[in-house]
């Protein structure tokens, strides 16, 4: 796999790596409990990471063979537009399997010699991080169909930030609404305004509910339903965004 071959996979998983172990010395130094440190630091590690793996990744592999020109060898043989893309995909998700099952270990490790306590939580919380990075991937491989590869980063950035920001907003807004002044602006239009903001909502992808460093901290348990229906959403809103990247790539023309 080309992406295999590529460095930035291996710089980031190094740091990565490096920083998870710079957590048990953070545990150490914090007036926290250092087994809670270890933990919420060390997901929150794998979750970053992965989001650049997924987006210098995804990114630069389509590109690659959009600037060297090999997609025109590629795609003279008899494979379709959308299973090249389908297979870039595929073979990066796999990438970041790897990648969250490496660092995922290695939190097992260090928590093994903190005699720390390796729980449900805890895998559950490196579950959601790889379908939270499989939604960015997407995303990362649907930008660099259409656009450059600083465009694409720009806009996969924007996307994660969102994604993870947009709930907070929402409430910001909503709390605004109510606090402000009869015969304001927010207060004749804060409505409105509210509810354009929870259509858009609804559009952007909910990667703040991948977010589980917490409860992984905290040792507390994710309901079942929970996990299998945060699955179905990341592989169905996935599925979608890679639907309309086929779309895209199907009908862009290479000079």
């Amino acid at each position: 796999m080309e992406a295999v071959r590529d460095k930035v996979p291996y710089v980031v998983l190094l740091v990565a790596l490096a920083l998870a172990s710079f957590s048990v010395l953070l545990g150490e130094w914090s007036v926290f409990d250092r087994e809670f440190v270890v933990k919420s630091v060390t997901v929150s590690i794998i979750s970053f990471s992965g989001f650049f793996i997924a987006l210098f990744a995804g990114i630069g592999q389509v590109q690659k063979e959009i600037q060297k020109k090999t997609i025109h060898t590629l795609l003279a043989k008899p494979v379709s537009r959308t299973a090249f893309l389908l297979g870039k995909y595929i073979g990066l998700l796999a990438l970041l399997a790897l990648h969250v099952t490496l660092l995922s270990l290695m939190l097992f490790f260090v928590l093994w010699t903190i005699d720390g306590v390796i729980s449900v939580p805890i895998v559950q919380a490196c579950y959601l991080v790889f379908w939270e990075l499989a939604i960015i991937l997407a995303f990362a491989v649907l930008f660099s169909t259409y656009s450059s590869a600083l465009i694409s980063s720009i806009f996969s950035f924007g996307v994660y930030l969102i994604g993870h920001l947009g709930n907070q907003i929402l409430k910001e807004v909503y709390f605004a609404y109510r606090m402000s002044e009869d015969g304001s602006f927010l207060r004749e239009h804060g409505e409105l305004i509210y509810n354009m903001a929870k259509g858009v909502s609804y559009v952007i992808p909910n990667l703040f509910k991948f977010n589980a460093s917490m409860h992984a901290a905290h040792s507390i348990v994710l309901e079942q339903s929970y996990i299998i229906w945060q699955t179905i959403y990341a592989f169905g809103y996935s599925g979608a965004v890679l639907c309309l990247a086929a779309l895209l790539f199907k009908n862009k023309d290479f000079v």
